[in-house]
């Protein structure tokens, strides 16, 4: 009779061990999911404060592609930038130095939109672009969606084409 109460208690207790170290583990995957989010997305966030206009006819940004799945522009120092989505990676490629990096290796979607000074009307080239908004969608469900406001720096004689972006940063956590 003890022998089997014990067994009892001892299947109840082994069940709620095993139960609680599988918490554990599916909670550790979804904070490093997230980390892996946060990180690529402010990496993102970062690349686009540093769109500069175009020297050429600083009524345009220098952005040579901004598609669905890919932007490609010229930061403030020259260097060209592409942002692309090949799920399940998402990379940034630089022209100086030269090189591919994944940011993130869990994309399950990977989207850029374009939106005029309204904030509503989409952007049809780097002519009308005010907004660049993304959203990242992490395997598990995880995302994020940021807005960035492009307001660069005066490319002037004046000025030293070195001034900081502002950035209008909207950031949703999606559930």
């Amino acid at each position: 009779m003890v022998v089997v109460i014990l067994g009892v208690l001892g299947a109840a207790a082994g069940w709620s061990l095993v139960n609680g170290a599988r918490a554990f583990v599916d909670t550790s995957a979804a904070i490093h999911t997230l980390s892996k989010l946060r990180v690529a997305g402010k990496r993102m966030e970062r690349e686009i404060r540093e769109v500069r206009r175009n020297l050429g006819n600083p009524a345009l940004y220098d952005i040579s592609t901004m598609n669905a799945a890919t932007l490609a522009f010229v930061k403030t120092d020259g260097t060209t930038v592409t942002l692309n989505s090949a799920p399940p990676l998402a990379t940034l490629a630089y022209s100086t130095p030269v090189g591919t990096y994944t940011l993130t290796d869990e994309v399950s979607a990977l989207t850029f939109a374009y939106y005029q000074a309204d904030g509503v009307t989409v952007a049809c080239c780097n002519n009308d672009v005010a907004f660049i908004e993304f959203e990242l969608v992490l395997t598990g469900g995880s995302a994020q969606r940021t807005r960035a406001a492009l307001r660069n720096q005066d490319t002037t004689a004046a000025g030293s084409g070195n001034s900081a972006v502002e950035l209008l940063q909207w950031v949703e956590i999606i559930p």
